[in-house]
């Protein structure tokens, strides 16, 4: 990640630091290191069970270094989207001798002035503050309102029938980064969604945005990022806090078109499964996390980077700069914003887990590593255990970070370096809820995957810990019946209202492929309406119990469990029926594909089960959720097929912004700087011990007994010394040939 995030020899721990006498982080000691040797034991995803790293190194940016942790010179301002210990009241920044001081009231002059608690120097029509930041400025008195600069044209609707594309010079004058003020960022605790009566063109052309020009619209009417360290607990609920304002409809419509047209297409094409979120009953995603995305500068872009990657796939003739540049400018305005203002917010974790989910898309599973670690160190600075769960927007957020939390301890094959504490106090907030409204789906299903997720947290660490020998072996095999009992008992411990046969699909259209291995088609193999989510939730508990299943099979050196296999055909058939359903959601194929995609592993290699999958994984990729060269390769290796750049021959299947994106990929992707980076790049966790015999049809897979999985040593003492900060980051300085991609023809 090298490149956007500032250097420091002893990342990530003192990433994010700045001030060298404040207090350490109490949870860094106590951090597991995150990467296993080679030949470690191989842990799978129930998330995204089948990954790749690939290293990329990129041009690195001087900067200066930022050492020890700086958030104790910090207290807490109030805020609306966070928590904080209790009886904490507004507090203020410490100040050294010399600081500049931000004015703590101000009473007179414009309100943008007031809301910024900044002294206003009255100028009209616009004070000098304002008109230096673009910023509008509005006085009480008389009650008028004149726009800025970067206003002026900003009120042109997006309706007005003209693309993006035709509006490029025009927004060119407007693209101009905005002159901040040096005294920080203002505070607004104005959000909003946006609103679909702002006139937003609909979803058609992708806008004509090249990297040969400036990288994306810096236009930027609101900067709103939220200083926030650690947040005071609000007493709004999340829906008080999305209430509609003028001040955040203002916000909306200034922004550039092709922004506010990637905007709604995230609003109105994509959802929660995107995002592996299972459930988004309160819809997070359209309300507060987008909100906050309009407000701060590197979420925007970041979100509309994501919304542009899937938007670019649905075009014939995409092309991957329309997405690239987003992702670019996002980074480049997460490092200024880190350098420039030296603290943290919510949005600032927010735009490191979005950035990790499009490194997740495009594969690059050790990019992906490294933004899990950067987030996992402002999580623990901004929220303890205890003030996480105040408000559904904070637990929304812990799940999504849990996510990424597993999924590099199963692949790294180590611990996830989340606390127990943190995934038991979810479990029992959503335990605590189900019983007080045994009537609410939502708090059921939220129960179970809590549940789920400490289970796999568990299994996580038992098998992580005896692989660096902190585990005697009797300690290990008193401790493992225990958890064999949970995991086999995950599919069956299911509130009975989430599985009511009521909601199951009867009457599915269709017909079965005579080339498949399932039939979707059947009836009672889905559930929809308010169940849907319950589809997901078995699909999530067979992932888990797929991978323990593995790491069982290879720390007990014995063959997988017969009813494994039958247990993977029904993660087919659910999974060709989700995805063919029409009433689905958006994203329903990227959230199912984690457990297929491992569930495949216990299948049998006969031709026709073979073509079944190669066929699955292209339209998978073919979807937006790219899998590595390596773990392709490996794949193809072990059906008995040749390498090839494609899961099928010639390119079948493969539409051409697939293919640039992969030729893009690859180009980047160069030789790894250690054996850790190698082992990730490779897979070592789940590859290099795991052999798959051929077996008919009716027999079951096996698993070749692995040599001294469990007597390997600790791995590297040193953070610096593991792969996660070896690769770069895809910043802004991405080496972009079109012609290598294809995207310029």
């Amino acid at each position: 990640m090298s490149g956007y995030y500032p250097p420091n020899q002893h990342i990530p721990p003192q990433y994010y630091n700045i001030n060298p006498n404040a207090a350490q982080n109490p949870n860094i000691p106590h951090v597991p290191t995150m990467v296993a040797p080679d030949g470690s034991i191989a842990h799978g995803m129930p998330e995204s069970p089948v990954y790749h790293g690939m290293p990329v190194p990129f041009v690195q940016y001087a900067e200066p270094q930022m050492q020890q942790p700086y958030l104790n010179q910090y207290e807490d301002v109030p805020g609306a989207m966070g928590s904080a210990p209790a009886g904490t009241t507004r507090m203020r920044r410490r100040t050294a001798p010399g600081d500049n001081v931000k004015h703590r009231r101000t009473r007179s002059g414009c309100f943008t002035c007031r809301q910024r608690r900044v002294k206003c120097d009255e100028g009209h029509p616009i004070c000098e503050r304002c008109r230096k930041a673009s910023r509008e400025c509005t006085y009480p008195e008389p009650q008028t309102r004149t726009k800025g600069r970067s206003g002026s044209k900003s009120g042109k609707s997006g309706t007005d029938g003209s693309s993006p594309e035709d509006q490029d010079e025009e927004d060119s004058k407007e693209r101009l980064g905005p002159i901040l003020d040096d005294e920080g960022e203002e505070i607004d605790n104005d959000y909003n969604l946006l609103s679909k009566g702002q006139g937003l063109r609909e979803p058609s052309d992708t806008p004509s945005l090249t990297l040969d020009r400036s990288p994306s619209p810096l236009t930027e009417t609101s900067s709103a990022t939220i200083p926030v360290l650690r947040p005071p607990l609000s007493r709004k609920t999340s829906n008080q806090a999305t209430r509609p304002t003028a001040s955040s409809s203002k916000a909306t419509s200034s922004l550039p078109p092709d922004v506010r047209f990637y905007l709604e297409y995230f609003q109105d094409h994509m959802s929660h499964h995107h995002y592996a979120l299972k459930r988004d009953s309160g819809n997070f995603l359209k309300t507060d996390f987008l909100d906050m995305a309009i407000k701060h500068e590197p979420l925007r872009y970041a979100v509309v980077g994501y919304a542009a990657y899937y938007h670019t796939l649905s075009k014939p003739d995409g092309r991957i700069s329309s997405f690239l540049q987003y992702y670019n400018e996002s980074v480049s305005r997460l490092r200024a914003s880190i350098t420039k203002h030296k603290k943290q917010s919510l949005a600032t974790f927010l735009t490191i887990l979005q950035l990790a989910s499009i490194e997740e898309v495009l594969g690059d599973w050790v990019n992906l590593m490294g933004h899990q670690k950067a987030a996992y160190e402002i999580l623990t600075r901004l929220y303890t255990p205890q003030t996480i769960t105040q408000t559904e927007l904070l637990r929304k957020v812990l799940l999504w970070y849990i996510r990424f939390d597993l999924f590099v301890g199963f692949q790294s094959g180590g611990e996830s370096v989340l606390g127990r504490e943190w995934y038991v106090v979810m479990h029992d907030y959503y335990a605590q809820k189900a019983r007080e409204e045994p009537n609410d789906l939502t708090f059921k299903y939220e129960e179970r995957f809590a549940y789920s997720r400490l289970v796999a947290k568990d299994s996580s660490d038992l098998f992580a810990r005896k692989a660096k020998g902190l585990l005697s072996d009797e300690a290990f095999m008193a401790q493992l019946p225990i958890l064999d009992e949970q995991v086999k008992n995950l599919d069956k411990n299911i509130d009975s209202v989430l599985l009511d046969p009521s909601g199951y699909v009867t009457n599915f259209p269709g017909k079965p492929d005579p080339e498949g291995i399932v039939n979707p088609y059947e009836p009672n193999v889905i559930w929809d309406g308010p169940q849907w989510t319950s589809n997901y939730l078995l699909l999530d508990m067979w992932g888990i119990i797929f991978v323990y299943n593995i790491q069982v099979s290879m720390a007990m050196r014995k063959p997988f469990d017969p009813s494994m296999a039958q247990k993977a055909y029904r993660v087919a058939q659910v999974f060709e029926a989700v995805c063919a359903y029409p009433k689905g959601p958006p994203g329903a194929i990227i959230e199912a594909q984690a457990s297929l995609a491992i569930a495949t592993l216990f299948l049998p290699k006969d031709p026709k089960t073979v073509q079944w999958c190669r066929r699955t994984f292209a339209k998978i990729e073919s979807a937006g959720y790219i899998y590595s060269n390596f773990l392709r390769n490996r794949m193809l290796e072990a059906w008995g097929i040749e390498h090839s750049d494609w899961w099928l021959p010639n390119d079948e299947a493969c539409p051409p912004i697939i293919r640039s994106i992969k030729n893009f990929v690859t180009e980047r992707t160069t030789a790894p700087k250690d054996q850790a980076s190698e082992d990730l790049r490779e897979m070592k966790g789940l590859f290099s011990t795991l052999t798959i015999s051929d077996s008919p049809l009716s027999d079951t897979t096996s698993h070749t007994p692995i040599e001294g999985v469990l007597a390997l040593g600790a791995v590297p003492a040193n953070l610096d010394e593991t792969i996660i900060y070896t690769g770069g980051s895809p910043d802004f300085d991405w080496s972009y040939d079109p012609k290598l991609s294809g995207a310029g023809q």
